[in-house]
């Protein structure tokens, strides 16, 4: 779609395909989101307004169909995570300070990997990823993250099962805010 003034041919398509797009929207996702969706669609054809072809419509319901894609993964990674928060729950039989010692022991060891092992291990199990999309944001070819990933997880258990750090003692220097692996 070229023109002389950029935003007269944006409200022109806008003013056009707003319903169509909006219906489209409405038969895949719930009322709100749909407007979501077409914002986030016209925001795309605002962006890319030159790559916009004509006709504009099936390109205009292309990118609705990436717009509402993203957004059902999105919702499957939330709820993927309130699943295993919910799992965790139940595990530590809802005792609030078995659940506050396994985490500081897990936040710890993960403090005594390098960077590296900690990033893919939370890009993982703290962000809901796949070894392949985990692979994606780092920028590294899926079955090296995988072999990555083997090998952080055999670190990580390896520090929590080893002995956690000396108690601190009446008589030695305690700050209130250090963690295991911290210097005081």
């Amino acid at each position: 779609m070229r023109t002389e003034d950029p935003r007269a041919a944006f409200t022109v398509l806008y003013e056009a395909h707003y319903i169509p797009v909006l219906r489209y929207a409405l038969r895949e996702v719930a009322g709100d989101a749909a407007h979501d969706v077409v914002a986030e669609t016209f925001m795309t054809a605002w962006r890319r307004l030159s790559d916009v072809p004509d006709p504009p419509l099936p390109w205009l319901l292309g990118v609705a169909r990436r717009v509402v894609a993203n957004r059902r993964r999105g919702e499957t990674r939330r709820r993927r995570l309130q699943l295993a928060v919910w799992e965790q729950a139940t595990l530590t039989g809802g005792n609030p300070a078995e659940a506050l010692v396994e985490r500081d022991a897990v936040r710890a060891a993960l403090g005594r990997l390098s960077a590296a092992d900690r990033e893919l291990l939370t890009l993982i199990g703290w962000d809901g990823l796949s070894v392949r999309e985990a692979a994606q944001v780092l920028g590294i070819p899926a079955g090296t993250a995988s072999v990555r990933l083997h090998r952080a997880r055999r670190r990580l258990q390896d520090q929590l099962a080893a002995p956690a750090a000396a108690p601190v003692g009446p008589d030695q220097p305690h700050h209130p805010f250090s963690t295991a692996g911290e210097a005081s």
